[in-house]
């Protein structure tokens, strides 16, 4: 971690923190029985990855909430973010180029990015699995009783972020994401509070504090 004049900077490094976990999480091998107990059976730390990968897909829409010039291709429709439950509608732009309906979108967003990151939980009819050599991220069934069972191939999620991560700097980088006027800076920036520290392109300025709430 490290102190950033612009925001565009801590998002570049969040980003890569979070790829880091998640790489982490999808090569890590759980056989310590010690640690595991019968759940040492050489698994990846699949549910920690899901919830460190949503979140940087969270990221990657969140950037976009507002935008007029950008748009997904969602049924055959033209459809822009305008909410936080719709930044996950990033699964179907350029940067992860998928082509989820909007019932499949929907249920990922509130059945396995929500219930992961609140509950720790998954309901019945969605499994996480490595998935390494599936081809997608996300595979979707019909059972005999016209159910959806969803499938989330937790290291090709993985892949694919990385790729998306990559093409998003990209852009960051050449000017095609217009950062600083998006709805997520502005919103960040009115938080903004003086730190003890604050980096200044001519060196560091001391602001003293004044008193400790807490310490």
């Amino acid at each position: 971690m490290a102190i950033h004049e612009e925001k565009v900077e801590l998002l570049k490094e969040s980003l890569a923190e979070m790829l880091h976990v998640a790489q982490y999480a999808v090569t890590y091998r759980k056989t310590d029985r010690a640690m595991w107990a019968n759940n040492a059976t050489g698994g990846i730390l699949g549910f920690a990855a899901v919830v460190v990968l949503f979140s940087i897909i969270d990221c990657l829409g969140s950037v976009f909430a507002g935008d007029s010039q950008f748009s997904v291709l969602i049924d055959g429709k033209n459809k822009r973010i305008k909410n936080a439950s719709q930044h996950i509608y990033i699964l179907n732009s350029k940067y992860f180029g998928l082509d989820l309906c909007q019932t499949d979108l929907d249920n990922i967003y509130k059945n396995v990015r929500s219930t992961l990151v609140h509950n720790s939980l998954l309901p019945q009819g969605y499994i996480l699995q490595p998935g390494e050599n599936e081809n997608l991220p996300f595979n979707v069934a019909i059972n005999e009783l016209n159910g959806r069972i969803y499938f989330i191939n937790v290291i090709r999620l993985y892949k694919f972020t990385q790729t998306a991560v990559q093409e998003f700097i990209s852009d960051l980088d050449t000017g095609n994401i217009a950062f600083e006027s998006s709805v997520t800076h502005s919103n960040v920036s009115k938080k903004d509070v003086p730190t003890p520290m604050y980096q200044q392109p001519q060196g560091q300025v001391q602001i003293r504090i004044k008193r400790w709430i807490r310490k």
